[in-house]
């Protein structure tokens, strides 16, 4: 049997490089995207006459929790069709984002106090969900949740940055590269 240091053979090694990529997904909900949104909806529901969306960010928690049942669920119910609109416009649709972390940021369009707990957005994130761009809300999937108030008198808007991160694992073996990919994956 020969001596493997001395018999001029390298000792064996595996390496691992595990690469991690942040990928972002930024959606923007302003006025011309609710307009757009307008024209749809009234096209298909052609006896309505009142903008589904009033404006571009998610009714504040005070205002949807003191509704009667129907009411809120109502409302809920026009954000999730808003939402998925929006994401199928995209081509957002299919992702199935399995694990991420979702910033919010609202414009709001006057110095009005604005607690960003109060932003919470419940309706934008189940419509996330319903259209497919994530696989769910709970914190499993959604790792972190940051909610921003700001103010922007000429442009409100709402914001949403969704970070997704893939990791990828590089085996290298007797000189050889193996690609693999880990159990945290996306898209």
């Amino acid at each position: 049997m020969r001596d493997v240091w001395s018999g001029g053979l390298a000792p064996l090694a595996t390496m691992h490089l595990i690469y991690i990529t942040m990928k972002t997904y930024k959606l923007v909900i302003d006025d011309s995207v609710l307009d757009r949104y307008a024209q749809f909806y009234f096209e298909n529901h052609p006896k309505a006459h009142k903008k589904p969306i009033p404006h571009p960010y998610h009714e504040s928690i005070n205002v949807w929790m003191i509704m009667r049942r129907p009411l809120m669920n109502a409302l809920k119910q026009k954000w999730k069709d808003f939402i998925k609109w929006f994401i199928v416009s995209r081509g957002y649709a299919s992702l199935a984002i399995k694990e991420c972390e979702v910033h919010q940021t609202v414009y709001y369009p006057n110095n009005r106090r604005h607690d960003p707990d109060n932003s919470v957005p419940k309706f934008i994130l189940d419509g996330l969900v319903e259209s497919g761009m994530l696989e769910d809300d709970d914190s499993k999937h959604i790792t972190k949740l940051v909610l921003k108030c700001l103010v922007d008198t000429e442009y409100p808007r709402t914001e949403i940055l969704i970070k997704t991160k893939t990791e990828e694992k590089e085996k290298t073996e007797y000189g050889k590269k193996v690609k693999s990919k880990t159990k945290h994956d996306q898209v």
